[in-house]
């Protein structure tokens, strides 16, 4: 949960920041229960704009919720009709083989055995695991740098160009990266499920 301590040290640590704080509404970030649907909604929203991911992720949660113990077994034509490409069902499928070790996850807390675990598993990358430790974990200090939309705002908002100068910008936030990230996000208006 975001406080008033967070975005008052955020908002005195940039002030750029603190327009874009003051001009948006306080972001939503929830708890999870549920760590293996959540790894299937990062892997559907790779890559692509948030109202394809959406539509995508609805029709997939239909499915899901009347077959989410066969997922193995859905044919090939569940999943065109789902609309995913054969890449993306089959890391879902790889997540599905390890969903016991994923729920497990929620004992873990340290990011650093979070994303040697989560690496391992072929489709899940660096954004996914940012997307993973922010959403699913609720880490406050997450800077997701292979996030395109993210870069781009502030590019756009700090007049920078160049990724050190963007690690510089993010670390000033630090320990509320992902407050921070989760406000710029909000300023595109943008509507990622959370």
């Amino acid at each position: 949960m975001i406080t008033p301590e967070h975005i008052d040290y955020l908002s005195k640590a940039d002030k750029i920041l603190k327009n874009i704080i003051e001009h948006n509404t306080i972001p939503k970030i929830s708890k999870s229960n549920d760590y293996v649907l959540d790894l299937y909604k990062y892997i559907i929203f790779q890559q692509i704009s948030t109202k394809a991911g959406n539509s995508i992720y609805n029709r997939f949660l239909e499915y899901y919720n009347a077959n989410k113990n066969n997922l193995s077994t859905w044919s090939e034509q569940e999943w065109k009709n789902i609309g995913l490409s054969k890449q993306k069902k089959n890391y879902i499928e790889n997540i599905f083989r390890l969903k016991n070790e994923i729920s497990d996850l929620k004992k873990v807390n340290d990011v650093n055995k979070i994303y040697k675990q989560l690496i391992q598993i072929k489709g899940v990358g660096n954004w996914t695991i940012d997307m993973f430790l922010i959403f699913s974990k609720n880490n406050l200090d997450i800077f997701p740098e292979g996030d395109l939309a993210l870069i781009n705002v502030i590019k756009k908002e700090y007049q920078v160009d160049c990724n050190d100068k963007i690690k510089e910008i993010a670390n000033q936030w630090s320990p509320y990266k992902t407050i921070a990230t989760l406000y710029l996000w909000e300023s595109l208006n943008d509507d990622f499920p959370n």
